[in-house]
C-alpha cells in the first residue's frame, strides 16, 4: 500500500471572494455570491434575489481577481499530475509504502495533507486520492531545454516506473526505469531489478508512474481553475461554507478552499468555434481576377483563424455597455474568431444539437475607415442574417437560431466601397446548444 502526504504553501491572497460571475450559454450573465453549488445547479445570491441556475445552461463561473495577486515567490514549486489531466500544486510530497510492485493495477490509496494556514487558519484538509491515478510529480519547477526534456521522458511509454533526476549540476536530465517506492524529505526509494536503492531527494526531479491497466475515467461536467495552478477535471462537486469539496474524473477527492478559484469552465460539448472546425468550403474570390500561377496573391484574401489579416490578435473597438455618450470606444481583443476579406464564402457542417450562432462582427479597426461589407448568413439557405457592417460604426452582435440545421453558410459581400479596407473581424463566432 502506499500513501502520499503533499503539503501546499499558505496562499497569499485574501478572504474568500464573496462575488462570482455566472455566464450561461445565451451569454447572459449574473453576478452574486455563490451560496450552493452541486453537479446539477448552482445557487447564486443576485441583487433581484436568489438565482437558481442549471449547470448544462452555463458557459463559465469566474471569481474576481484577489486582493494580493501572486508573485513569482508565491508560486508552488511541483506539482501532482493525475491520470485525467488534472493537476494538483505542491510544495512538498511524501509516499510511506510497506511494499511497491508495479505490477498491480492498484496501488492502494494517496492522503493529501493541505495546510493552507492562511485560509484553513491552521487546520489541515485531508483529500483521499487513489495513488494508481497518480501520474506524474513533479518536485521542481523546469523552464527552457531542462522542460523540453521532461517532456520527452514523460511521454515515454516505459512498462516500469520512471525516475528522473537532474546531472551535470542540474545542467540536464536523466531517468532511471525500476520500481518507485517510499519518498520522504530526504530520500526516494527506488528498485531496480529487485534491488532496493535509496537516492538523494535533492537529485531528484520528479517521478512518472507507470500505469498498464488504466481504466476509463468519468465523463467531465467542468474543468476548475485555482489560482495556486490547481486544474481539476469535476465529475461532482459539494460547496459547504469556505471550501468546495470535489471528485475528479479519474475518481480522486479533494477539498479545496473556494478562496483559492479562479475559473469554472463549463463550454466543453456546448460550445464549438468555428475557428476550431474545418469548413466543409471556402471560397475567396477578389474583385479584380487574378492573373494564373499568382500563388502568392490567391493567399492574402483566405480566412484568417484567431488572428486578423495583419498577424496580430483580433479586435474591435468596443464601448462599455455602461458607457455614456462622452466616452469613447476602446479595443477589445479576442483570442477566438475569424477574419475575412470580401468577397469570401464559407460552408461549415453543423453536428446536431446546437441551437443558435453567436458573434461579433465588426471592421478591423485598422482598416475601420474605409471597410465596408454587407454580411450575410444563412443556415440550410434560409437567410438569417444580412446586414451593411461599417468601420465607422459600432461592431453588432449576432445571435440567431440554426436549431435543426444541417449547414451554416457565411458571406461577406463587398459594400459602398467595392473592395477597399474591407477585413471583417467575426469575433468569438461560436455554435452554442
Amino acid at each position: 500500500m502506499l500513501a502520499l502526504i503533499a503539503c501546499l504553501f499558505s496562499l497569499a491572497i485574501a478572504a474568500p471572494a464573496a462575488e462570482v460571475t455566472a455566464t450561461r450559454l445565451d451569454g447572459s450573465t449574473t453576478t452574486g455570491e455563490l451560496r450552493g453549488w452541486e453537479a446539477s445547479q448552482i445557487v447564486v445570491a443576485a441583487p433581484n434575489g436568489e438565482q437558481r441556475i442549471a449547470t448544462d445552461q452555463l458557459l463559465s463561473l469566474n471569481w474576481p481577481p484577489p486582493a494580493s495577486p501572486f508573485t513569482q515567490s508565491t508560486i508552488l514549486p511541483g506539482v501532482v499530475e493525475l491520470t485525467d489531466g488534472s493537476e494538483i500544486p505542491i510544495a512538498n510530497l511524501g509516499v510511506q509504502s510497506a511494499s511497491a510492485t508495479a505490477n498491480q493495477s492498484s496501488r492502494g490509496t494517496a492522503s493529501l495533507f493541505s495546510p493552507l494556514a492562511s485560509l484553513l487558519k491552521d487546520t489541515p484538509l485531508v483529500s483521499t486520492i487513489p495513488t494508481n491515478v497518480i501520474s506524474v510529480v513533479r518536485f521542481s519547477p523546469l523552464d527552457g531545454a531542462l522542460a523540453k526534456q521532461w517532456e520527452e521522458i514523460r511521454s515515454l511509454k516505459a512498462p516500469g516506473d520512471l525516475l528522473v533526476v537532474a546531472k551535470r549540476d542540474g545542467a540536464s536530465l536523466d531517468y532511471v526505469e525500476g520500481v518507485v517506492g517510499e519518498i520522504t524529505n530526504d530520500k526516494v526509494e527506488f528498485k531496480l531489478d529487485g534491488e532496493s536503492n535509496r537516492v538523494d531527494r535533492a537529485k531528484v526531479t520528479g517521478v512518472v508512474y507507470s500505469h498498464p491497466n488504466d481504466s476509463a475515467a468519468s465523463k467531465t461536467l467542468f474543468v476548475l481553475h485555482g489560482r495556486s495552478g490547481l486544474r481539476l477535471t469535476v465529475t461532482e462537486i459539494h460547496l459547504a461554507d469556505e471550501f468546495v469539496t470535489v471528485k475528479t474524473t479519474a475518481c480522486a477527492s479533494l477539498h479545496w478552499p473556494v478562496a483559492d478559484l479562479e475559473r469554472a469552465d463549463f463550454s466543453s460539448g456546448k460550445v464549438s468555434y468555428l475557428s476550431d472546425i474545418e469548413p466543409a468550403s471556402q471560397n475567396w474570390t477578389p474583385l479584380v481576377g487574378l492573373p494564373t500561377g499568382v500563388s502568392l496573391a490567391a493567399q492574402y484574401g483566405l480566412p484568417r483563424r484567431n488572428h486578423s489579416a495583419f498577424g496580430d490578435l483580433l479586435t474591435l473597438s468596443v464601448k462599455d455597455k455602461d458607457a455614456d455618450a462622452t466616452q469613447s470606444a476602446k479595443l477589445r481583443t479576442f483570442t477566438k474568431g475569424l477574419a475575412l476579406r470580401s468577397h469570401t464564402e464559407l460552408v461549415y457542417r453543423l453536428p446536431e444539437g446546437f441551437n443558435r450562432f453567436t458573434a461579433l462582427a465588426g471592421i478591423d479597426p485598422a482598416t475601420a475607415s474605409t471597410g465596408n461589407v454587407r454580411l450575410k448568413i444563412l443556415a440550410d439557405d434560409r437567410s438569417l442574417f444580412d446586414a451593411e457592417i461599417a468601420g465607422d460604426q459600432p461592431p453588432q452582435p449576432i445571435d440567431i437560431p440554426i436549431s435543426n440545421a444541417k449547414r451554416l453558410k457565411i458571406v461577406v459581400d463587398f459594400g459602398q466601397n467595392l473592395d477597399t479596407g474591407d477585413w471583417l473581424n467575426l469575433c468569438d463566432a461560436k455554435i452554442v446548444k
